[in-house]
């Protein structure tokens, strides 16, 4: 069964979540500050029976003027991030050093539940968690910013919502 953009907007309407509709099958989400931009990106495909959800700007600028040296440990632990993960991936395309993480769902035959939906979208806004180790395999120190305390005020928030079955 095919799911629509504004059930989408319900869901993150009920948790007080900021988006950006661009189209009639893609919200933007954003989950920093005007620093960083760091964005989660919803989109519906195959007609609303699957739907992604990314990151952009995870650092990218910043591993851009990393060292080649640098870069493949980055590489190797968002590898190693991956074996350990059962949902989600990050990826990497070398050719403009871009990198986030993303996740997929096929909804196919059957409806995308509020519990599928928060738990996806958790999954991902977790991520964000990593920039500091992130920063720190760069070699890059990092102090917690003020937008770097809202944004795990918010995620707080998020795991709060998850862990009371919301």
């Amino acid at each position: 069964m095919a799911v629509q953009i504004s059930k989408l907007k319900g869901f993150l309407d009920k948790v007080g979540a900021k988006y950006d509709e661009r189209d009639d099958t893609t919200l933007v989400v954003p989950m920093s500050d005007e620093e960083n931009r760091i964005m989660i990106i919803m989109r519906l495909m195959e007609d609303g029976e699957f739907i992604q959800m990314r990151t952009i700007k995870h650092l990218d600028d910043l591993v851009e003027e990393a060292s080649e040296e640098k870069r493949t440990d980055l590489l190797k632990w968002m590898l190693n991030q991956n074996y350990k993960s059962k949902s989600g991936a990050w990826e990497y395309d070398p050719s403009d050093h871009d990198h986030h993480f993303a996740i997929g769902h096929v909804i196919e035959d059957s409806e995308l539940t509020e519990m599928q939906f928060m738990r996806l979208f958790k999954i991902v806004a977790n991520s964000l968690d990593s920039i500091p180790e992130m920063k720190k395999i760069l070699g890059i120190e990092d102090q917690m910013s003020e937008k770097d305390k809202k944004r795990q005020a918010l995620l707080k928030q998020l795991q709060e919502l998850d862990e009371a079955g919301i």
